[in-house]
């Protein structure tokens, strides 16, 4: 028996045999072509571009009812990608040019992006190079002529191992026969991940050479609470499982059940859950979940999608589709927060050696105030139909505010030049990403409305630690003292100046975080959608005189390993059915 850890990315338990897919890379010869074959590899490129539309389409339509709204956005934006014309411009100059078939010409141009995005030091955007794999695989299978129905045609439970997994192939599988899938590669907010969460498909990935690792038939177990993969474990530890995956289930089905209760602590102290979210059909799920509305609304793939910025008309209607359906519940627009190295296109050619430390979110937007005043005019079109906030990300400096709401007031005043109505009162907040805006929240106080908490990056700056790096990735630590009390000092200068202070990162997403946070403040909770029921279920347990009590002990530790573990077992004393946990 042998015990792995990974990235948990979609919860639940799977035991059943391996089945170890080989990789699925096409290894296309670099051929080349006479001027007399220009005009047909062209057409033939276009025809494979037609062909994979509707391959996605079919395969959209025909998940629909199980994926909903959550994942089927991912799809979209592949159409919009095999429609770019940046994409078409780049195959056909090396067909034209560089006298390439269509097939490597394909290969070439799709490599060229899918580097590009490894090169990003941002997990959330550098995850999305599993889109451009699927994309590149999906026409060079047009342009060959090839079709892959062995994910399809299963006809007994497995456990999927792989390299990789893109998130057509996690789409197209039958849960009825894949029970789980573990990867060597990949993170929690990859788009496969998304996939497999919305289809409910439990998932380890990051497992570093675990398809190597694996023959085809081992016993497999996946765990994707724990992120823990057991392979050919012993009969006891399968019975163990066994009753574990069964109080899951039922635990599961108590928190749906659950889902619409008000979220007020045992003592009577209200508190809210709402989403985070990056397509406006995603809200759907949000409400579906319990959710009170939206306290993320991230909206750069509105940039990733295009060749160039997006006009005014783009983001307004993106926006008022998010607020329509929503219906009266609140909407927080975070500006763009991309950078010099994160445009799929060419709309930003600068090179920087550290772009995670460089010119990224407010301080690109600062510098191109042609897209940065697009967007914010949009939002304030936006907020006369509903009740719209917007947000700053990565801010480190109080002249980045000043500078951002001056060219808000600029705006506004040509709007109301212009009679375009919007809310006059529109609040206005900060990401708190960078330590030193935690460390100096008095100076923000005056200036912003509200204050959300970015844990990922906060957390990231803090420790000195690029999650993504498996060098030093066991270092990312939210339970981190230092962490810990800057999410502390954050949330008491909202509490002392009357101002709200939400958190958006994936630690208050976590259970065993979700008492603490309740203990030092925080009232305003923003996770993925489908975990908030299991968010409002840990609120409604716990007294905010028992989270006070946890949030005092957990200050009297100084390693991050003993405060994990107090968390951990404080939340199962909690909720006794999250046994699982």
């Amino acid at each position: 028996m042998e015990i792995l850890k990974g990235i948990p990315v979609s919860p639940g338990f799977a035991i059943a045999e391996a089945f170890v897919i080989a990789s699925r890379n096409l290894d296309i010869p670099r051929r080349f072509i006479n001027e007399s074959e220009v005009e047909r590899e062209r057409d033939r490129f276009f025809a494979a571009v037609k062909v994979a539309q509707d391959d996605i389409r079919a395969l959209q339509n025909r998940m629909e009812p199980e994926i909903g709204g959550e994942a089927a956005p991912i799809f979209d934006a592949h159409v919009m990608i095999l429609a770019d014309s940046s994409l078409h411009d780049e195959v056909i100059r090396r067909i034209i040019e560089n006298r390439f078939s269509a097939e490597y010409a394909v290969s070439r141009s799709l490599r060229k992006f899918e580097k590009a995005f490894y090169s990003i030091e941002d997990q959330y955007l550098a995850q999305r190079v599993a889109d451009i794999q699927d994309i590149e695989q999906r026409l060079l299978r047009a342009l060959l002529g090839e079709r892959t129905h062995e994910l399809e045609e299963l006809k007994k439970r497995v456990v999927l191992v792989a390299h990789n997994l893109t998130p057509s192939e996690i789409a197209s599988i039958d849960p009825n026969y894949v029970m789980g899938f573990c990867t060597d590669v990949g993170g929690s907010t990859g788009h496969t991940a998304i996939v497999a969460r919305a289809m409910e498909i439990p998932a380890v990935v990051g497992l570093r050479g675990i398809s190597g690792d694996i023959s085809q038939g081992d016993t497999i177990i996946i765990d994707g609470n724990r992120g823990v993969v057991i392979i050919n474990p012993d009969s006891e530890t399968i019975v163990r499982y066994r009753g574990i995956a069964d109080d899951f289930h039922q635990f599961e089905q108590a928190l749906y059940s659950e889902k619409d209760l008000p979220t007020v602590t045992t003592d009577g102290v209200k508190a809210v859950v709402m989403g985070n979210i990056e397509f406006p059909r995603e809200i759907e799920q949000v409400i579906n979940s319990g959710g009170k509305g939206v306290a993320l609304y991230r909206t750069e793939f509105l940039y990733l999608a295009s060749k160039k910025a997006p006009d005014e008309e783009i983001h307004y209607q993106a926006y008022c589709k998010a607020v329509k359906h929503l219906n009266g519940r609140p909407i927080t627009i975070r500006t763009l927060d991309l950078g010099a190295d994160k445009f799929f296109q060419k709309e930003a050619p600068m090179h920087e050696n550290n772009p995670q430390l460089g010119c990224r979110a407010v301080r690109y937007c600062l510098l191109r105030p042609d897209i940065f005043r697009t967007q914010i005019r949009a939002i304030c079109r936006a907020s006369a139909h509903g009740q719209v906030s917007m947000m700053i990300p990565m801010v480190s400096n109080v002249e980045e505010v000043r500078r951002t709401l001056d060219l808000l007031r600029e705006i506004q005043d040509e709007l109301s030049t212009e009679n375009i109505p919007f809310d006059e009162n529109m609040p206005i907040g900060i990401m708190v990403e960078v330590p030193a805006v935690a460390i100096t929240m008095d100076a923000y106080i005056d200036l912003v409305d509200f204050f959300s908490i970015g844990t990922n990056d906060l957390i990231q700056y803090t420790l000195a630690v690029d999650r993504t790096n498996e060098h030093v990735a066991d270092l990312y630590k939210p339970s981190h003292p230092a962490v810990l009390t800057l999410v502390k000092n954050v949330i008491a200068a909202g509490l002392k100046y009357n101002k709200p202070v939400s958190m958006c990162g994936e630690m208050c997403a976590d259970p065993i975080f979700v008492p603490f946070l309740l203990g030092v403040g925080l009232r305003t909770f923003s996770v993925p959608p489908p975990l908030i029921p299991e968010v409002k279920k840990l609120i409604r347990s716990v007294s905010i005189s028992q989270a006070e009590e946890i949030a005092a002990k957990v200050f009297t530790y100084n390693d991050s390993r003993d405060i994990s573990a107090y968390l951990r077992n404080t939340t199962r004393e909690i909720v006794p059915d999250w046994a699982f946990m």
